[in-house]
């Protein structure tokens, strides 16, 4: 348990080392206060977020040439890069193809207004295609001409070419160099990717059916669509170095920002209230707050929080889009003895996990080990049932594989790896009673886990 003098001492001490570490510094106050925004900080690691050895052997296992990414997720881990675009709302703004052929280039396809803020050097990039609009959209009235690449409209280069800055000559340099394979619109410019890699034949996995009836529409009837939204979450669930490092980062961001916000709790604190200083706490490391579930999953019990009461925090913020997930119990005032019999438990089934996971075993196996061990050793007044649940965590909140060969999402079975980043879930919310939670980020390692954050015990006495 812990008072709100060590909470403070905890929260305080988080927020000057984020300040340092994890967020802004007055020297960093140009890319600040809101996540994700440009390179966050000296530290921030610049390369291409893809596990390629991975990639390479998913695509191997399931017999693809290629996987082709739309859902900005999956975009964003092939490119390294969130639209601009797709910040406004377009429906089609960017596409990425990876090849498994690792003699060729991976593509990112974006609008030439993107261009810009690829040219400022903030990280690495694939190879980029970009697409402008149609020089003359009219002879496509006639479907017939549907499979005839148009042309496309200039990118501008420089219009003072004798007075450019520093920046503004890497952006003319990028246009010049990418100009010459410009397409009239983001579905050719997909089209020019798979020419480029010898795809026009190939069997490609993609996350959005949508691009089969693209291929389709403009006449590439050879290359052959399957399925590739799991086969993303297969790649994804083990991490690379870099991601590893973005993983670190947030676990400790967002475990500050939520540590900081209990900080201000009180007497009469709203829901509202929670949420507000959350978003406060999490921009000012360099984060973005996702969300932060308190009182129950539904919100506070009442209006205001009161003395008395166990309360569940889970908060998840992200910064570089990499989720953090961190979750506590708080009560206002001296917890009762059941409170407390049920944080010993809480505590009982983090240790029981974290000593448990090893390379090879089953998501079914930890949990029925966690539960059992719970369950034996609870002695408090009332029959509870605790939950347990493991999830991997990372550019999605729940960032992993489902079973293949249904016609709708079940979770897997799924078999702990070296490199996975996950939490195991303790949640056990009781209308009436109140509502406990209980769960830190951990990434999987050859002899068992390792905690991306600081542990600590399950309850925070306000």
């Amino acid at each position: 348990m812990e008072r709100r003098d060590l909470l403070g001492g905890l929260a305080l001490g988080s927020l000057a080392a984020g300040a340092t570490a994890f967020g802004p510094s007055s020297a960093e106050a140009n890319w600040g206060m809101v996540a994700p925004g440009p390179v966050p900080g000296a530290d921030f690691d610049k390369r291409l977020l893809v596990n390629k050895a991975r990639a390479y052997e998913i695509m191997d296992r399931e017999g693809v040439d290629a996987i082709v990414a739309l859902n900005p997720v999956n975009v964003f881990y092939l490119g390294n890069y969130f639209s601009y675009e797709l910040q406004k709302l377009r429906a089609i703004p960017s596409f990425a193809v990876m090849p498994r052929n690792e003699k060729m280039p991976t593509f990112l396809i974006v609008a030439g207004t993107d261009l810009e803020f690829i040219a400022n050097r903030d990280r690495d990039y694939p190879e980029v295609i970009p697409y402008t609009s149609a020089v003359d959209w009219h002879p496509y009235a006639d479907k017939a001409n549907w499979g005839k690449e148009p042309a496309a409209t200039e990118i501008r280069a420089a219009a003072y070419p004798d007075s450019l800055t520093v920046r503004e000559q890497h952006w003319d340099d990028l246009v010049k160099k990418v100009s010459t394979r410009r397409a009239a619109t983001p579905e050719w410019g997909l089209v020019k990717a798979l020419q480029e890699c010898g795809l026009t034949k190939g069997k490609i996995a993609v996350d959005d059916f949508r691009i089969y009836d693209i291929l389709k529409m403009l006449g590439q009837n050879d290359v052959k669509c399957v399925p590739g939204d799991n086969t993303f979450r297969k790649i994804r669930l083990i991490k690379s170095e870099v991601e590893l490092q973005h993983m670190r980062t947030i676990a400790r961001i967002n475990q500050d920002a939520c540590m900081a916000m209990l900080k201000q709790v009180h007497t009469g604190t709203t829901k509202a209230d929670v949420d507000s200083i959350f978003m406060k706490e999490a921009a000012a490391r360099g984060a973005k707050a996702m969300w932060i579930a308190s009182g129950s999953t539904g919100g506070f019990p009442e209006d205001v929080a009161k003395p008395g009461r166990a309360m569940m925090v889970d908060a998840v913020c992200q910064r570089n889009f990499y989720h953090g997930d961190f979750g506590r119990t708080f009560v206002l005032g001296e917890p009762s003895k059941e409170i407390v019999e049920r944080m010993r438990i809480l505590k009982l089934g983090r240790d029981t996990a974290f000593s448990t996971i090893k390379p090879g075993m089953k998501y079914s196996e930890l949990t029925k080990t966690v539960s059992d061990a719970m369950q034996k050793s609870y002695r408090g007044g009332t029959k509870v049932r605790f939950g347990v649940g493991p999830h991997s965590v990372g550019l999605q909140h729940t960032d992993q594989p489902y079973r293949d060969g249904l016609p709708f999402v079940v979770p897997d079975d799924l078999t702990f790896e070296v490199g996975m980043t996950l939490t195991v879930d303790l949640p056990t919310p009781e209308i009436g009673w109140g509502a406990i939670h209980f769960e830190d980020l951990i990434t999987v390692t050859k002899t068992g886990v390792e905690p991306l954050a600081s542990l600590s015990d399950p309850l925070i006495v306000i």
